[in-house]
């Protein structure tokens, strides 16, 4: 078994950890991405994607989306786009969705 790294180019995260200044932590291997809204009403972000630095910034860009609890990218291949959305749901409602 290799690293996280060697296997999966993007992560899904909920509930990450974070730090003092709302940041999570993550290996030099991996791109953080905060929803675009990371702190809504004083509260912490709740959903963080690691996108593999493998993954070129010219092949995926994060689409605006106006929550702290959803994080979403888009890639661009060759022959289309693919859109992942990591959305985070305490299970007391469906306020996110």
């Amino acid at each position: 078994n290799g690293p996280i790294s060697d296997e999966w180019d993007i992560l899904a995260l909920q509930e990450p950890a974070l730090n003092t200044l709302g940041n999570t932590r993550a290996s030099t291997h991996w791109r953080v991405v905060y929803p675009d809204h990371k702190y809504t009403h004083g509260e912490k972000p709740r959903a963080v994607t690691l996108v593999n630095l493998k993954i070129s910034t010219n092949t995926w860009r994060q689409v605006p989306f106006l929550s702290r609890d959803v994080v979403v990218i888009q890639l661009d291949t060759s022959s289309r786009k693919c859109t992942v959305i990591n959305v985070y749901n305490d299970n007391n409602h469906d306020n996110t969705i």
